[in-house]
């Protein structure tokens, strides 16, 4: 696995050998080592804690409307010009879900047909929204194979992910009253020049 950074800390070697081995393995098997850029894990065998930090990589870009169709408007309905299949599931979904399957239309698999309706109006700036973001089913898939990675009967955890940066910690007992220090710490180790 090719990353900037990916260390594995335990004072216990060989725990470094068997988490990295693992933690290679989980990361391949989840098609996440291309997206992870860097990794630091820290296993604390004495309290017991396990901790891993990083940041991924470039993330996927997120597809609004206008990524892949044409809004034309005509006080009847309004009419989208799928240009694009791939997100066309998606699209429908959330279509589906805010304006009500009675009102949304295929006529065709490049064209969808919104029916106007005075008590909830096609929202003006439709074009706009959202309809997918890789980040959050990336975000899901890494924590499930961070916690693959994490000893086995660490049931006490918890993680967090902002801006590209994230952590998960775990333990056998209650996580520590230093967790935001330790985390704090292993995010400057990783940072570091090397």
């Amino acid at each position: 696995m090719v990353l900037d950074h990916f260390v594995v800390e335990s004072p216990e070697a060989w725990a470094v050998s068997a988490y990295t081995d693992i933690a290679n393995d989980v990361l391949l098997d989840h098609n996440l080592a291309r997206a992870i850029e860097r990794l630091h894990i820290e296993i604390d065998p004495e309290y017991p804690l396990f901790i891993a930090v990083g940041t991924f990589g470039r993330l996927p870009s997120v597809v609004h409307l206008k990524d892949f169709a044409e809004v034309t408007r005509t006080p009847e309905k309004v009419t989208l010009g799928i240009t694009d299949e791939t997100h066309l599931a998606a699209l429908l979904d959330q279509l589906w879900d805010r304006y009500g399957r009675n009102r949304v239309e295929q006529p065709d698999r490049w064209t969808i047909e919104i029916a106007e309706d005075t008590e909830l109006p096609v929202a003006p700036d439709l074009i706009e929204m959202l309809v997918s973001d890789p980040s959050i089913g990336l975000v899901r898939d890494l924590i499930y194979a961070l916690l693959a990675i994490a000893p086995e009967g660490f049931r006490v955890r918890t993680h967090h992910y902002e801006n590209g940066r994230f952590w998960l910690a775990a333990s056998e007992n209650t996580l520590p009253d230093d967790l935001d220090a330790r985390v704090r710490s292993l995010f400057s180790r990783m940072e570091a020049p090397a």
